[in-house]
C-alpha cells in the first residue's frame, strides 16, 4: 500500500501551524465530497483534523480555492398520470380504528375510523395546492 502523509510533504515546525498549500487543501476536499467518502477517514489518510477538513470545506463551497466544482448527477425523471379513479383493492378495509393527521403550513387535519379513500384523496389534492 502506497499512501504518503501530509507530514512527509508538508514537514511541521515545531512552535508553528502548517501552512497547506489550496491546491492540497481542494484535492483532500473533492475526497471528501465522493459518494460514500468518510471525512474523518480522509482527514486520517492525509493527517490533518477532520474539523480542518470541515472547514476548508465551508471554504471551498466559498470559492477559496478557484472555481467550485459542481459535478451534479442528475437522475432520469418519469412523469406519469394518476388515474382519476384509484381501485378499491388498492386500500384494503381496516377493521380496527385507526387515526390520520396531516399538517400542512398552519393547517392540521385529524381523521379518526376508517375513511373513504376516495375522501382522502380529494383532501390531500385541496391541501396540496
Amino acid at each position: 500500500m502506497d499512501t504518503t502523509l501530509a507530514t512527509s510533504l508538508y514537514p511541521r515546525r515545531p512552535g508553528r501551524r502548517p501552512n497547506f498549500p489550496a491546491e492540497f487543501k481542494r484535492q483532500v476536499v473533492e475526497a471528501t465530497l465522493q459518494p460514500g467518502a468518510s471525512v474523518s477517514i480522509i482527514a486520517r489518510e492525509h493527517d490533518v483534523n477532520a474539523n480542518l477538513v470541515f472547514r476548508w470545506r465551508q471554504q471551498y463551497q466559498d470559492g477559496m480555492f478557484g472555481p467550485v466544482s459542481h459535478a451534479a448527477k442528475l437522475l432520469p425523471v418519469q412523469v406519469i398520470e394518476t388515474p382519476a379513479e384509484i381501485p378499491a383493492a388498492v386500500f384494503p378495509q381496516i377493521d380496527s380504528v385507526a387515526e390520520i393527521v396531516i399538517e400542512v403550513a398552519k393547517a392540521k387535519l385529524r381523521i379518526i375510523g376508517a375513511p373513504d379513500p376516495q375522501t382522502v384523496q380529494i383532501i390531500l389534492q385541496q391541501l396540496l395546492r
